[in-house]
């Protein structure tokens, strides 16, 4: 009977394992879709290299953004909108460096926990969405921009 009852179980295991794993990829495929797309758009629009990093950005306006070399070996960002009407590239060097942002969050925020730091764009200004936890265990929004780090705008979300 036992040997029954643990057959059962494990099946029972297996099938959730499967419906969450299935849930989850189908959750994922239209970010997945826009990323493939904006890809697209980026390799048929600019002479690039290699993607090095990809990432998403839900703000006002939907991004996909990646860090890529482009044709002479240098490291670009590139915004992409869903709309992939247009896109917004920079060298790298020409805005602040994620260590530097890394630094100024430690230093002059002094969070409990940082929980992420990503490139975004806002109202064609491209900027760093960072993402932590204060002292008082509120998350917080803090935004500056990718050029110099000059203060965008910040909000809390109140713990119930």
């Amino acid at each position: 009977m036992r040997k029954i009852i643990s057959f059962v179980l494990l099946i029972i295991t297996v099938i959730v394992l499967w419906q969450a794993i299935s849930i989850y990829s189908l959750a994922n495929e239209p970010i997945r879709q826009k990323e493939e797309k904006a890809l697209d758009f980026v390799k048929k629009t600019i002479a690039i290299d290699r993607i090095v990093k990809r990432d998403f950005y839900h703000g006002t306006d939907s991004y996909q953004v990646f860090e890529a070399l482009d044709s002479n070996g240098e490291e670009i960002i590139i915004w992409v909108p869903d709309t992939l009407n247009k896109y917004v590239m920079k060298k790298k060097d020409q805005g602040i460096s994620f260590t530097v942002v890394r630094q100024f969050v430690i230093e002059k925020l002094h969070p409990k926990q940082i929980i992420s730091i990503k490139l975004g764009m806002e109202n064609s200004i491209p900027l760093y969405e960072i993402i932590y936890k204060d002292q008082q265990n509120r998350y917080a929004y803090y935004f500056i921009t990718f050029n110099d780090g000059t203060y965008l705008k910040h909000y809390y979300l109140k713990q119930l």
